[in-house]
């Protein structure tokens, strides 16, 4: 019997929940300046003197303009693609992870979980992160950016569950925004926010389908193991 101390609607999720897709989000982050990584695209695209739209232009959002890019041409965007992959890879040398992955970690696989990650940095670039941090071993598929350019419908992140072959109804996301925790619901899956990381408490909770949010990554982990394995059937 899962103990009390545990909140009824997590243990309830974890109980159904035999695989686990953490967003890198909660991991850590490799764009710790993303406005300067974004100026850099702008740079090489004004440079090379592209137009840009007059609400993307100015962004400060590395992404927005990577896209912007590959809006140009392949070519452009695969020169924008070096820039960003460039400062993630950089990051994923020295940039802090969050406290408790390990542990959350060792709790999913020894109660029987799979753990996948999905990141919008490239794989490398993650990659390098998880062997860094000694967390590469505990974790499966690690899918990146160039999974998320092939399937533009990532956004509901059905199509990560499909690459990794699970089912929505038994996969909970772990994640660190309110927006990531809507993708994961819309799709089918549970959603389990961890708290102060991007946004506090009262901005994750909500949303369709079963969701919890949880002080910490240390905290889920002792959850995991009070609840053990997950529910047969």
């Amino acid at each position: 019997m899962t103990p009390l101390r545990v909140r009824p609607h997590l243990a309830e999720i974890l109980e159904r929940t035999r695989h686990v897709v953490v967003t890198f989000s909660v991991l850590g982050n490799l764009l710790p300046e993303p406005a300067v990584v974004a100026r850099q695209v702008g740079d090489m695209l004004r440079e090379g003197g592209f137009r840009t739209s007059l609400l993307i232009g100015e962004s400060d959002n590395p992404f927005d303009m990577l896209a912007e890019a590959y809006g140009v041409s392949e070519e452009v965007g695969r020169r924008a693609e070096q820039l960003v992959h460039d400062a993630e890879v950089d990051a994923a040398d020295w940039v802090a992870g969050t406290a408790g992955a390990g542990e959350f970690f060792e709790a999913c696989r020894g109660t029987g979980r799979s753990v996948a990650v999905y990141a919008p940095h490239s794989e490398s670039a993650v990659g390098r992160y998880l062997h860094r941090l000694g967390l590469r071993g505990l974790v499966g598929p690690a899918l990146g950016r160039g999974f998320a350019v092939r399937n533009p419908a990532v956004r509901t992140l059905a199509p990560v569950f499909d690459a990794i072959g699970v089912v929505a109804h038994e996969t909970a996301v772990v994640c660190a925004t309110f927006s990531a925790m809507s993708a994961a619901q819309r799709a089918g899956a549970h959603a389990i926010g961890v708290e102060r990381i991007r946004e506090p408490r009262k901005m994750l909770h909500g949303g369709e389908g079963r969701n919890a949010v949880v002080r910490s990554l240390t905290a889920l982990a002792d959850a995991v193991v009070e609840c053990g394995e997950p529910r047969a059937g």
